[in-house]
């Protein structure tokens, strides 16, 4: 389903990036977050708050250059916000309850800082990332060495043993800003590796974000391989694709939030594709 509407935080991207601009402007800092550094991190000023951020982006863009770093996205990615905070209640209540909850290609871990913060358990928050140079750089950025505790496993994707320990043991996984990053081919490779990975139980859950545009395409990356590049799905061709791998029993919610300025070289709109995916 197609939604044009007021653009939050989290989603405003430029169409057309340039990293050099971007990487010379300070966050845009959105209401949650705002109160989210500064209960949870303790920093109040907001000047000092962005200088903050804009060291460790540019430590992280040295890591690795992904767009998400370079745009902030990190920053104001708030569950609540971006899914329903009704929906995300239920994804609360479940961890205390002892639901794992396994964020993959987690980077800093904001993720499970996020979940820390609005109270869920930190012994059933997992997280996972190829590169463990961001979940390092994250105890950096949220000033909790000391306090945050949960898993975390450098794990790839594509490697048949990632995460074997929990294979049949995931409640509900998150993962965004990741499926993008490949071609469609290894993006189906990718949702036969969770389907590994999560328990068969009804009510098991996958959600998250990706980059979208209402005409799928593929793109080639400026400065990856040249067929590591980003297919953005639609909100159609992305249920479509796990329905093909997942096969039946699920329920595959999907919407696109776009805005009519986005306009791509195709003839569509970019946009940001989230999705929310149940076991029956």
């Amino acid at each position: 389903m197609l939604k044009t509407m007021t653009m939050k935080p989290v989603d405003i991207l430029a169409t057309n990036p340039d990293y050099t601009k971007w990487l010379a402007e300070p966050p845009t800092v959105g209401d949650w977050a705002r109160k989210f550094y500064r209960e949870y991190v303790g920093l109040a000023d907001e000047e000092e708050l962005k200088q903050h951020l804009m060291e460790v982006r540019e430590s992280a863009w040295k890591i690795y250059q992904y767009r998400c770093v370079a745009s902030f996205f990190f920053v104001n990615y708030d569950l609540g916000e971006t899914y329903g905070q009704e929906w995300y209640s239920g994804i609360l209540e479940r961890m205390k309850g002892g639901d794992k909850f396994l964020d993959l290609a987690c980077a800093f871990g904001h993720v499970g800082r996020n979940l820390l913060y609005d109270g869920a358990p930190q012994e059933n928050i997992i997280s996972s990332d190829l590169r463990p140079e961001f979940w390092e750089l994250g105890y950096h950025l949220f000033r909790d060495r000391e306090t945050f505790y949960s898993k975390f496993h450098q794990a790839d994707i594509f490697d048949p043993t990632c995460l074997e320990e929990y294979n049949g043991q995931i409640n509900i996984l998150h993962i965004s800003a990741f499926f993008h990053l490949f071609d469609l081919e290894r993006q189906k490779r990718v949702v036969r590796a969770l389907l590994r990975l999560l328990s068969t139980k009804p009510g098991t859950t996958i959600f998250g974000r990706q980059a979208g545009n209402t005409i799928p395409e593929f793109r080639t990356h400026p400065w990856r391989p040249s067929d590591y590049g980003l297919y953005a799905h639609n909100a159609e061709s992305f249920r479509g694709m796990f329905e093909e791998v997942a096969g039946e029993g699920w329920d595959v919610k999907t919407w696109l939030v776009t805005k009519p300025e986005n306009q791509a070289n195709n003839g569509g709109l970019y946009g940001r594709v989230r999705f929310i995916i149940t076991k029956l």
